[in-house]
């Protein structure tokens, strides 16, 4: 699996996500909803879902819980606004690109997520990410040079990304506006990891005796 992330603001928030967790606890109906019905069964689904390598499942909860994190967000008192227009035209995409697939007999391509905050990480099958990509830049253009294609994605044409635009055929282009050069600050393509490992004691960065090991 591989992710995109869309940076659409480097600003600072206007609630943090500690203060605005704190008050979602305090305010929300939802949030309890949530705790109790929801993320059990949800927590069970995917981590199945991760286990069977069963992409579809796996965007499918990602997306819907995503989606409920920024609705709990909204039923805050008063309510909270992480998200912007970029991020929801972003949403936009990702739906309609599902659905051609799903309309072509395939399953989901692609899964969307935001944390607290405007930022979406897109996670797709390594064979899906550059068309994820493509279609990305084809509305959201970047600055020349900006994308450093640090895996490949693009080979030795990666400087100007914006001429890799491209929409996929049959993809309804009228779901979002296409925006300016910056509405999307920046793109970044990186690998999902194999998870956690446990070391041995050799490749410990500290010694036996808790005290660090000196490297150099």
């Amino acid at each position: 699996m591989q992710a995109l992330i869309c940076v659409v603001s480097d600003d600072k928030k206007g609630t943090s996500s500690t203060s605005g967790m704190q008050r979602t606890v305090e305010t929300s109906p939802l949030l309890q909803h949530r705790i109790k019905n929801v993320v059990p069964e949800r927590m069970e689904r995917i981590s199945k879902a991760i286990l069977e390598r069963d992409f579809d499942t796996f965007a499918t909860i990602t997306m819907a819980d995503s989606n409920q994190f920024h609705a709990v967000a909204l039923d805050t008192e008063p309510p909270i606004f992480y998200m912007n227009d970029v991020s929801r035209a972003i949403i936009a995409l990702i739906v309609e690109y599902n659905r051609l697939s799903i309309a072509n007999g395939g399953g989901h391509k692609a899964a969307y997520t935001y944390d607290a905050g405007p930022n979406a990480v897109i996670y797709a099958l390594e064979e899906n990410i550059k068309e994820i990509a493509q279609l990305i830049v084809s509305y959201f253009p970047q600055k020349p040079g900006e994308f450093k294609d640090v895996l490949g994605l693009f080979g030795v044409d990666a400087a100007d990304v914006n001429s890799h635009a491209k929409v996929p055929a049959g993809f309804n282009e009228a779901v979002a506006k296409k925006f300016e050069v910056g509405a999307v600050k920046g793109l970044i393509h990186t690998r999902v990891g194999d998870g956690p490992r446990k070391l041995g004691d050799g490749e410990s960065l500290l010694a036996e005796s808790g005290v660090p090991k000196t490297l150099a």
